[in-house]
């Protein structure tokens, strides 16, 4: 179960609208030096239990042509849950810092005794992303996943997802995403619900935007039920809270620090 949750807590990175009307094209919320903490949970019998900790940091890389901003996040069980199933890991996503499209991403993940590496190079004016895969039987294993203009890799979609303008969006409104999960393009489709109030972290209660998901493709293929984040109201605009069911109980990841 503690594998489901941190799987749903990678793929959930993975929202936002990239078709349509309500396409981000110029960011004015994320900035470099953010740095949020999430406490992942898992409950069967109707008590959450917390088991792991997801940070997401941003930082400002300068290359000899260009400034990227970073988008670093790390996924890692509590070490009194270590015995039972470790979970040490690490993606990262390097994006323009108006229009957060990804150039580069890398993801290193240690979960029990599974390793594995994963790297997509975008090439966008070509129309591929070069995957590059190391694991237990392959070494720099490259494949050439076809991409479109707009595809984004895990943890660069939700950072478009808070840049949108949600204001603007009538009640109900529907959009699908292209995503690379693991060499290849799925779907998720999003649903905007309106406002709710949730707690976010040590301030109260916030007025968040409230977002329902359908998933598509193997690797999320049986987490089942109501699947839903809070992305705050504000200048922000901070993922408050995401909670999912699954079929032997109920997870929820939510905000617990952050420093802008």
């Amino acid at each position: 179960m503690i594998k489901k949750l941190i799987l749903f807590t990678s793929i959930i990175m993975c929202m936002s609208f990239t078709k349509g009307t309500n396409t981000p094209s110029n960011n004015r919320y994320i900035k470099s030096g953010e740095n949020l903490t999430f406490t992942a949970s898992y409950s069967m019998s109707g008590i959450m239990t917390d088991i792991a900790e997801v940070k997401m940091v941003t930082s400002t890389i300068k290359t000899k042509t260009r400034e990227l901003l970073r988008l670093k996040c790390t996924a890692s069980t509590y070490t009194n849950w270590d015995s039972f199933f470790k979970v040490r890991d690490l993606y990262e996503s390097y994006v323009d810092p108006n229009s957060l499209k990804p150039s580069l991403y890398k993801r290193s993940i240690e979960e029990g005794t599974y390793k594995k590496e994963l790297k997509y190079l975008f090439k966008r004016k070509s129309g591929i992303a070069v995957s590059t895969l190391n694991k237990k039987g392959y070494k720099d294993y490259k494949v050439d996943v076809p991409i479109d203009s707009k595809t984004l890799d895990i943890v660069s979609s939700i950072y478009n997802a808070r840049i949108l303008d949600y204001e603007s969006m009538p009640k109900g409104a529907t959009s699908v995403l292209d995503v690379i999960v693991d060499s290849e393009v799925q779907t998720v489709s999003i649903k905007y619900l309106g406002k709710e109030s949730v707690q976010v972290a040590k301030d109260g209660k916030k007025e968040c935007y409230k977002l329902s998901l359908a998933f598509g493709g193997k690797e999320i293929e049986d987490i089942k039920g109501g699947k839903y984040i809070w992305i705050t109201a504000d200048n922000d605009r901070l993922p408050a809270l995401i909670k999912a069911d699954i079929p032997v109980g109920s997870i929820q990841i939510r905000l617990s620090n952050y420093t802008k």
